[in-house]
C-alpha cells in the first residue's frame, strides 16, 4: 500500500511537471522573446532606470543672438541715452549742486557760515540704476544740515529758481505725500525733493558729493565712467530723529543703492539687470501699465521685481531673466509680498512703521506687496487697487506668452512691444478729458486730477452694480485744432464692462467722490475744466491708436450730450449696458437739474456726457 502511494504521488508529480511544460512552451510560441521558464530570472523589486525626458522645444535657441537682439532693440526704441546725453545731465546736476550750496551760505552770516556743512545732492530712481531713457527725468535729493528747513526749501529755494533763466516749468508741490519740486533745468526734467539730516558732522566727514557732480572735465565723460562712479552710502544711522517725511525722502536713495549692490557686484551682472529692467518697463509703458500714482507699478516697483528674479538666477542671461520674470510673476499667488531683503536689526531704530499684515489690519489689505529693502520696510505698491491688480496679470500671463513664442523662434521681441490691444478689446470706455486755456493753469490742473483718478477708478470698480473697470496707465497730450488752438488737454481711458444681468447703469453714483474732489478744490481758475464722457469701441477718437506719436491733433471737444444704449453681453466679456446719470437726483443736490459736480463747486465747470 505504502509502494503504491508513493508510485501514485509520483505519477501526479510527473504529470503537473509535464502540464507546466507545455504551458510555458504555449506562451513562447505567443512570445518568441519571452525566456524559457526554467531560465528566466526571479522578479526582484528595483527601481526603474530614470526616463530620459524629451528636449524642451522651448530651449532650442540661442541666448546669445537673443540678448543681442533685445539689447539692439532697446536702441532703436531709444531707451538708452547718448553720451553726449548723459554729459548734458551731469553738467547740469554739478550746477545744481552749486547753487544749493551757493542758497545754503545765504541762510547764514559771518564766521558761523564758514563752519557750516554744505547740502548734497544725490540722485536716485532710474538715473541712479542706469535705465534712464533720454527723455526721462532726473530724481534727486537733497540732504540738507541741521540749520536749512523745509520751509526754506519750498520758499527761498523756489525763489532762486524762479530767478534762474534756465529753469523752466517750475511747479512746487509742498503738499504732496513726498514734498517734491518739478522743474527744468536746460532742458534736463529734475524731481527735488528734501530731507534735512540732524549729523552735521557727518556732512562734512563724507564731503556729500556724489560722483556725477564732482570736478569732472566734461570731455572724459563716458557711459562707463558714470556707471561706474560710487555715490556716497546712505546708512540707517542718518535715520535717527527724523520725522516720516524726511524718512520716506532718504529712502529713495537708500533703496536705488540695495538693488545695485543686491544685483552683484560683477560688471556682468549689472549689465543684465540694467537690460532686463529697460525691457520690463518699456513693456510697461506701451502697455498701460506703468505709473504708481493711477494704481499701477512705478520704476522702484518694477525695479525691485526684476532685483528678485536676478538674485534667484545670478548667471542668467537678460533673455533668459525677462523669460524668468514674466513667466514667474504671471503665476505669482498675490498678496503673497515679493521680498529681496530681510530686515536687519538696528537698535537705535526706535519704532518707526514697518509693514506688517499680522498686526496691521491696513497693511493686511493689501493686494499686490512688493517690499523695500531697507528700514523701515513698507510696501512700495499700495497704491495698487483690483481693476489695476487684474490688468497687471492679464498682461504677464500675455506676456509670458510671446517670450515662449520668441524663445521658440516663432516670433521676435518687436512682438512684445508691439501696440497694445487695449482699446480693441472692449466695448465700452469712460473718456476723461482735463483741459484748460493757460499752460500754468493746465500744469496745476492736470497734477491735482492725476493724483486723484484712482478714487474714480476705485469708484467705478462696483460690483453691487456689476460694474468692472480696466483703466490705461496714459494720459494722451494734446492740442486741438481749430477754434480752440489754446486749449490744453489730457485725455484718459477707463474701459467697463457689464455683468450680464445688469440691464442699467447709473455712473453718476459711481464718479461722485472723485468730482466732489476735484470740483472743490480752493485753486481752481475758471480756465480749468473736466469733461467725461463714455464713448463705444468704435467711435474711440483715432488718437488712442496712435500712441508713438508726441504731439496728436484732435477736433474740437463735442460737449453735446448724447445717448448711449446698446443689447446687454454676459459675464463681464465685451459687455455693454445701457448707461443713465441721476446726477440731479434731490438726494444729492439741491436742484434736480443740477450735478453734484456743479453742487460742490461754484465754478460748475464739470461736464458728463453719455454717448
Amino acid at each position: 500500500m505504502d509502494q503504491q502511494q508513493a508510485f501514485t504521488n509520483t505519477k501526479d508529480r510527473t504529470m503537473e511537471a509535464k502540464h507546466h511544460d507545455i504551458h510555458n512552451r504555449s506562451r513562447n510560441r505567443k512570445n518568441p522573446a519571452a525566456p524559457p521558464s526554467a531560465s528566466r530570472p526571479r522578479r526582484t523589486h528595483t527601481h526603474a532606470p530614470p526616463k530620459r525626458h524629451k528636449k524642451d522645444p522651448s530651449q532650442n535657441y540661442d541666448e546669445k543672438e537673443l540678448t543681442n537682439s533685445l539689447h539692439n532693440l532697446c536702441i532703436s526704441r531709444n531707451l538708452i541715452e547718448s553720451s553726449a546725453g548723459i554729459q548734458k545731465r551731469r553738467r547740469v546736476m554739478k550746477e545744481l549742486d552749486s547753487m544749493l550750496c551757493r542758497w545754503c551760505s545765504t541762510l547764514s552770516s559771518g564766521k558761523e557760515a564758514n563752519s557750516m556743512a554744505s547740502p548734497s545732492l544725490l540722485s536716485f530712481g532710474s538715473y541712479r540704476l542706469g535705465v534712464h531713457t533720454p527723455d526721462a527725468d532726473v530724481d534727486c535729493l537733497v540732504l540738507a544740515p541741521p540749520h536749512v528747513t523745509r520751509e526754506d526749501f519750498f520758499g527761498g529755494w523756489v525763489d532762486v529758481l524762479k530767478q534762474d533763466e534756465r529753469v523752466s516749468e517750475l511747479h512746487p508741490v509742498a503738499s504732496a505725500y513726498t514734498p517734491v519740486i518739478k522743474f527744468q533745468m536746460e532742458s534736463v526734467k529734475i524731481d527735488l525733493i528734501f530731507a534735512r539730516i540732524n549729523n552735521a558732522e557727518w556732512l562734512r566727514e563724507h564731503g556729500m558729493k556724489s560722483a556725477h557732480i564732482q570736478n569732472v572735465d566734461d570731455a572724459t565723460i563716458s557711459l562707463d565712467s558714470l556707471e561706474e562712479s560710487p555715490e556716497v552710502e546712505v546708512d540707517d544711522t542718518l535715520l535717527v530723529g527724523l520725522d516720516e517725511t524726511s524718512i520716506r525722502s532718504i529712502n529713495g536713495v537708500r533703496v536705488a543703492q540695495f538693488l545695485l549692490s543686491a544685483v552683484g557686484r560683477n560688471k556682468t551682472q549689472l549689465e543684465n539687470f540694467r537690460l532686463t529692467l529697460r525691457a520690463v518697463k518699456e513693456w510697461a509703458r506701451v502697455h498701460g501699465l506703468y505709473s504708481n500714482v493711477l494704481g499701477f507699478l512705478g520704476g522702484v516697483n518694477w525695479a525691485i521685481l526684476v532685483c528678485w528674479v536676478c538674485q534667484k538666477n545670478p548667471d542668467a542671461t537678460p533673455s533668459a531673466l525677462l523669460r524668468m520674470f514674466f513667466r514667474r510673476f504671471s503665476t505669482w499667488e498675490w498678496p503673497a509680498p515679493v521680498r529681496i531683503a530681510k530686515q536687519a536689526p538696528f537698535a537705535e531704530r526706535g519704532d518707526l512703521p514697518v509693514w506688517d499684515p499680522v498686526n496691521n489690519f491696513r497693511d493686511a489689505k493689501h493686494l499686490m506687496p512688493i517690499i523695500t529693502p531697507c528700514y523701515p520696510s513698507m510696501n512700495s505698491s499700495y497704491n495698487v487697487g483690483e481693476p489695476q491688480l487684474r490688468r497687471i496679470r492679464e498682461e504677464l500671463v500675455r506676456a509670458s506668452k510671446l517670450c515662449s513664442d520668441v524663445s521658440r523662434g516663432k516670433k521676435t521681441w518687436e512682438a512684445l512691444f508691439e501696440g497694445n490691444s487695449f482699446f480693441t478689446q472692449h466695448a465700452t470706455y469712460l473718456q476723461v478729458d482735463i483741459t484748460s486755456t493757460n499752460e500754468d493753469d493746465f500744469r496745476a490742473w492736470f497734477g491735482l486730477c492725476e493724483a486723484r483718478m484712482r478714487l474714480l477708478i476705485v469708484g467705478l470698480e462696483s460690483p453691487l452694480q456689476g460694474v468692472r473697470a480696466y483703466p490705461f496707465a496714459k494720459f494722451f497730450h494734446r492740442r486741438p485744432s481749430g477754434d480752440d488752438q489754446s486749449l490744453f488737454i489730457a485725455s484718459f481711458f477707463i474701459a467697463l464692462r457689464f455683468a450680464g444681468s445688469v440691464q442699467r447703469v447709473d455712473l453718476g453714483p459711481l464718479a461722485t467722490d472723485f468730482l466732489q474732489v476735484v470740483n472743490s478744490w480752493e485753486k481752481r481758475q475758471n480756465t480749468m475744466d473736466l469733461i467725461m464722457n463714455v464713448v463705444s469701441q468704435k467711435h474711440l477718437p483715432p488718437f488712442v491708436f496712435e500712441a508713438d506719436s508726441e504731439a496728436i491733433s484732435s477736433t474740437k471737444l463735442n460737449t453735446q450730450e448724447l445717448q448711449f444704449s446698446s443689447k446687454v453681453s454676459t459675464d463681464f466679456e465685451h459687455a455693454t449696458t445701457p448707461i443713465s446719470s441721476s446726477l440731479g437726483r434731490k438726494s444729492q443736490c439741491d436742484s434736480a437739474s443740477s450735478s453734484p459736480s456743479e453742487f460742490t463747486s461754484p465754478l460748475k465747470r464739470t461736464k458728463i456726457n453719455l454717448k
